[in-house]
């Protein structure tokens, strides 16, 4: 029976069933698939990297990326329970912690990364003598010089390895870059501790660090650059004898064919859900695909009709996060009624609205682009000039272009900017309506 009222105790529930930033892992009841059966997102990510490692018969390594909050971490542990099903030794490490923003990325940083998670993540619960040993050998080549700085003489403990710091991090990486023949070193010590060739590393959490988004164009390109230099340039160094998948930076799609030809993988993009076609109609599937999703969250008897999820699903554009942020926003007008309204649901989406319009918002060339977009013969293809290559990163980080896929990609602007971009909005409430009856 319906509550006459959502008391506070409804209130809390919902909110901690809507957190926008919080992973959900896939035993949790609010996973939802959005790759199976449908494919709402193209080739599912997770089974191309499954199926490169499982048909290999060497070591691989792969670059994935994507928005932030489009599901790369959720992706990735299901992945980790797939490879484990399969007879894998699966180590996920949100190397984040160790890199910082205040320096460009270093292939020695990505590949001390490496060495510690692969390391420490075994340890110290029943790790083999022979791993603690291999542990040990790695610490006195990485730190042999730097030792007093985390806690005293002989090697690095392994608390220190997964808490260090970044100045003690920063020591080792340069040690790592300098001295010649230490990465062989490190990198036979790693082949012997992967000896059967089926042990995977889960590099998460690196493409949110040193990539100068918020500093000046010249400071960001140079962060940039880093990245494209150490998988372009010096991707070798980022191919250890074990299997590994590296998350980098969206911005790193622009050179994808250069990344596919120097380093030997093309880059994996996950894509957001598919609410919209190519044509840039709404795709019926793919809203009700949301809408399923939102109620493993918020039953929908909390909403006055079936319209207004509907609505909501259409305008974050496939953006699961913004869903969220809205569910949240209307938490606070509610009041001591008992159901959502279509009138929560308006205040909540021009409330994201205004996040992502304050400020700066679209500049000119920005809406140009975007409005490139929506040409007749050209839908969602991404403009080819320079001058609009240029911008991409930005407006994919700032989240106010998505990306699909169907067989092939393409783009559309987040629907929270169609009214700036004097187009029609991405679905009226007539056409919402429509939305739980038979097509």
């Amino acid at each position: 029976m319906m509550q006459a009222r959502m008391d506070l105790d409804t209130k809390r529930k919902i909110k901690a069933a809507c957190r926008p930033d919080e992973p959900v892992a896939t035993d949790d009841p609010r996973h939802y698939d959005f790759d199976v059966p449908t494919r709402l997102r193209g080739l599912p990510w997770r089974s191309w990297l499954a199926d490169e490692i499982l048909m290999s018969s060497g070591s691989t390594a792969q670059l994935v990326t994507g928005l932030r909050g489009s599901g790369k971490t959720t992706e990735l542990r299901q992945l980790e329970v797939a490879l484990e099903e399969q007879g894998y030794e699966v180590i996920y490490a949100d190397i984040g912690r160790w890199l910082n923003d205040r320096e460009p990325i270093t292939v020695s940083d990505l590949q001390l990364s490496l060495v510690l998670a692969l390391f420490s993540a075994a340890m110290p619960e029943g790790a083999s003598e022979r791993v603690r040993e291999l542990w040990r050998r790695v610490s006195n080549l990485l730190w042999a010089d730097v030792t007093p700085a985390v806690g005293g003489g002989g090697p690095v403990s392994v608390q220190a390895g997964l808490e260090i710091s970044d100045t003690v991090f920063q020591q080792a990486s340069r040690r790592l870059r300098e001295q010649d023949g230490l990465r062989k070193g490190v990198f036979d010590l790693i082949a012997e501790r992967v000896k059967d060739g089926k042990t995977v590393l889960l590099l998460d959490g690196g493409e949110k660090r040193a990539t100068g988004n918020l500093d000046a164009d010249e400071v960001r390109a140079k962060f940039q650059n880093a990245w494209f230099a150490a998988f372009i340039h010096e991707g070798q160094g980022l191919r250890p004898p074990v299997h590994v998948i590296y998350t980098v930076p969206p911005f790193m799609i622009r050179r994808t064919s250069e990344l596919a030809a120097s380093f030997g993988s093309e880059l994996r993009f996950l894509p957001m859900v598919r609410v919209f076609e190519r044509s840039m109609k709404v795709s019926r599937e793919g809203l009700e695909a949301m809408v399923e999703a939102l109620a493993l969250r918020v039953p929908m008897a909390y909403f006055e009709d079936a319209a207004t999820p509907a609505w909501l699903a259409a305008h974050c554009g496939g953006y699961f996060r913004d869903l969220l942020r809205f569910i949240n926003h209307m938490l606070h007008v509610v009041g001591e009624r008992a159901q959502f309204s279509r009138a929560d649901a308006e205040f909540a989406v021009e409330q994201v609205r205004q996040t992502y319009t304050q400020g700066l918002g679209l500049s000119l060339e920005e809406r140009q682009i975007l409005k490139q977009l929506y040409r007749e013969k050209k839908l969602g293809e991404f403009p080819s000039d320079e001058k609009a290559r240029v911008r991409m990163d930005v407006l994919l980080e700032g989240n106010k272009m998505f990306r699909y896929h169907n067989g092939r990609d393409w783009y559309a602007a987040h629907p929270l900017f169609r009214g700036l971009l004097e187009l029609e909005p991405a679905l009226t409430w007539a056409e919402a309506e429509g939305f739980g009856e038979d097509p």
